[in-house]
């Protein structure tokens, strides 16, 4: 009898536990969910950043699904769902160049926002980008995730991107991802007057 009420009772904390992580958005699975053609090339981009600056004057900008602006400065004109809430999705078209195939549309899957964190993750329709000095890049799905962390007693951020790709030229396809987040980033931070942390997190200086 008292086995069965402990298990009982483990059940009722382990279902609260769940729940409660559900909640806060802290369990969360999110499939990889591009398809690739029989000859296509698979690849990744992985970048990461370390900025001396609090994390929320970076997700001020960027936690907004709608509003990409700020990356690359591609503007989404059309929307559906609602902001931020997987299954909505952004459309556009990547201002650069007089190729009518630069359209775009992405499609959210993940979002998860706390107050030491955001990330999210979105996948995106096929799409040929042809851009001015640049090998043509025929990407037949994308999927992007972003991840903004606090670091440092909340003093610094650090920002993770991770992007799988299926194209048909692997290298400018690499490139041209690799270019839109640095240029991204090193500008943003520019802009906030965020410096690169390049080793341990800054020391408070002590009381006397």
């Amino acid at each position: 009898m008292l086995t069965t009420l402990l298990s009982r009772a483990i059940g009722v904390l382990l279902l609260g536990l769940i729940s409660n992580a559900h909640a806060n958005g802290s369990m969360h699975y999110v499939p990889n969910d591009i398809h690739c053609p029989k000859d296509s090339q698979v690849g990744f981009v992985h970048n990461s950043y370390i900025y001396n600056a609090p994390l929320h004057q970076f997700t001020n900008i960027t936690k907004s699904f709608f509003d990409i602006k700020w990356y690359g400065d591609i503007p989404a004109t059309n929307f559906t769902g609602t902001n931020n809430v997987p299954g909505a999705t952004r459309s556009g078209v990547v201002p650069v160049g007089d190729n009518p195939n630069n359209a775009f549309n992405d499609t959210l899957t993940m979002y998860s926002m706390h107050h030491d964190s955001l990330e999210y993750t979105y996948r995106g329709q096929p799409v040929k980008f042809v851009l001015p000095n640049q090998r043509p890049a025929h990407y037949y799905s994308y999927a992007e995730t972003m991840r903004f962390q606090s670091i440092c007693d909340g003093e610094a951020s650090y920002i993770d991107l991770l992007s799988y790709l299926c194209a048909d030229d692997q290298i400018a396809a690499y490139n041209l991802w690799y270019m839109l987040h640095m240029s991204t980033f090193e500008g943003l931070a520019a802009s906030l007057g965020a410096t690169v942390l390049a080793g341990d997190c800054p020391q408070k200086a002590r009381r006397r």
